[in-house]
């Protein structure tokens, strides 16, 4: 079994990616979205979080310069996401929970649909920003359910906005480069609202969402508007 890949936590980042587990390729290199088939640092430049473009090798750069990290649900590596139950993957929400609440981010970005789906406890979730929020000042205590309320109007202090993108594996077919792109350029403008403390507004991030997931989709690149 393969060491878990090193993980790098602080208060105030801006945006905390949160993976499912490790594929083979990340595990043996010990990176982050280490397969070079995988869209996300491409997606995380082309859409602007970040200034240039990097590859998963100088993956410590996104939390040294650019305020931003990643975590992973579950540290075990596998062939592939299918080889985890979800009885495992359930039982690491607690610890996400633990790690989420002892280093408050601003933004909480699940990097697939299906980890939000197991963090949240629900398969009735939608892509992009969602409803509710991460309550920081919530104990946890003994509860293995993370602590959500309604968004509303936050208090960044208090609470920490929760998007979904799709899974930027090359694998996922469903969803191609240029609609994932859409979700980066959607989280970037969240990023920006959020870091400012001001409102999102709600029809510009409508503006910036994939009018279809067809496979054929053809992206028309939005600039994000500044908050």
């Amino acid at each position: 079994q393969l060491a878990p890949i090193p993980e790098t936590l602080r208060p105030g980042l801006d945006v905390l990616f949160v993976g499912i587990n490790p594929g083979v390729v990340s595990g043996v290199k010990q990176l982050h979205f280490g397969n070079p088939q995988n869209f996300f640092w491409p997606g995380l430049f082309q859409s602007g979080l970040i200034p240039e473009a990097i590859p998963p090798e100088d993956g410590h750069r996104l939390a040294a310069e650019w305020n931003m990290s990643i975590v992973n649900l579950v540290q075990r590596t596998t062939p592939s996401t299918s080889d985890l139950s979800r009885q495992e993957m359930r039982d690491a929400v607690p610890e996400l929970c633990r790690k989420i609440s002892a280093n408050p981010p601003r933004v909480i970005c699940f990097v697939g649909k299906g980890i939000y789906q197991v963090f949240v406890g629900s398969s009735n979730i939608s892509l992009g920003l969602q409803d509710s929020v991460y309550d920081l000042g919530a104990l946890l205590g003994g509860c293995h359910g993370p602590p959500l309320r309604q968004r509303g109007s936050i208090d960044q202090t208090s609470a920490a906005y929760l998007f979904v993108m799709p899974s930027t594996s090359g694998r996922t077919a469903a969803y191609q480069n240029p609609v994932k792109l859409q979700y980066f350029q959607q989280l970037k403008y969240v990023r920006v609202c959020a870091t400012n403390a001001t409102t999102i507004d709600d029809e510009h991030l409508d503006a910036l969402s994939p009018q279809t997931q067809s496979k054929y989709f053809q992206n028309i690149k939005q600039e994000p508007k500044s908050c």
